[in-house]
């Protein structure tokens, strides 16, 4: 497996550091990733390596204000600041392997992320996986918050504040929590606009779930205390045969990083199997 990093400038001229994992061998397809918040693309090394042992390659950026990407830690002006990262990284990989099929992957606030891309952007992928996503909080603000932290906005808009997720509430392995809280590239800050605008973008999915129309692979653990669990599966009821849901049994919020991780790989990659031999069937 190779893995490199590359340089990308956003539609804005924001720097942006991206990875890539490369098989061995000539790749069957090509997943970019998109990573939540107060992460980067580098979290995900071992994850990338098990798609590229099955023959994947994978891309993924660290979107502005994480990792080794410019832009303040936590902050951006509107989404459309994440959708144009998301969609420098597409076009990147679309034109190194533009004979491949591709897939696209969002965990947590970037599952929000890959939906809201999808349902504004494009669609021109072979299918889409979304883990854990950012439909609804576990522990939401109080209506009286939400409406204050718009108000704030107006005149504060990059006053950020603590996110408050541990890593105990990421996964229950151990090493894995201490692997993240000494991650020197990991930060728990989200500013009151970034807060607004995800929050905002939240419900479009289900709101506008008509306007996709790609196969969509959702998983989601059910002792997720972060995003909610049900709400993920009545998208994904909502979607019907476009969308299959993978409940990942006693898993926290970072699946790839739970005990059941060698199941949710398995079904993933059955799932994009299954999506590539319709494609050989179509052509």
């Amino acid at each position: 497996m190779q893995n490199r990093e590359f340089n990308l400038v956003a539609s804005d001229g924001t720097f942006l550091i991206g990875r890539f994992w490369k098989p061995n061998g000539y790749p069957r397809a090509v997943i970019c990733l998109i990573h939540g918040i107060g992460e980067h693309s580098g979290r995900y090394h071992y994850w990338a390596g098990r798609f590229c042992s099955a023959g994947f390659m994978v891309y993924s950026v660290d979107l502005r204000g994480h990792g080794l990407s410019e832009g303040k830690r936590g902050h951006i002006d509107r989404l459309s600041n994440y959708l144009d990262d998301i969609n420098s990284l597409v076009r990147r990989v679309k034109h190194n392997w533009e004979e491949l099929p591709l897939f696209i992957y969002g965990h947590s606030m970037g599952g929000n992320l890959v939906l809201n891309f999808l349902i504004r952007k494009r669609q021109d992928f072979s299918g889409a996986i979304v883990t854990s996503p950012w439909l609804k909080l576990v522990h939401p603000p109080s209506p009286f918050v939400v409406k204050l932290a718009a108000s704030l906005d107006k005149v504060f808009p990059k006053l950020t504040f603590h996110t408050g997720i541990k890593s105990s509430q990421l996964t229950s392995d151990s090493t894995e929590q201490n692997e993240s809280d000494k991650d020197s590239l990991m930060h728990g800050f989200i500013s009151l606009r970034l807060f607004n605008e995800l929050n905002k973008s939240a419900q479009e999915p289900m709101e506008r779930s008509s306007r996709l129309s790609i196969p969509v692979f959702f998983a989601h653990g059910t002792n997720d205390e972060i995003t909610d669990f049900e709400t993920t599966r009545k998208l994904a009821e909502k979607l019907s045969e476009s969308a299959t849901f993978y409940a990942a049994p006693d898993a926290r919020h970072e699946i790839h990083r739970e005990p059941v991780a060698d199941n949710l790989f398995e079904n993933i990659s059955n799932w994009m199997e299954y999506a590539l031999k319709d494609i050989e069937h179509a052509i």
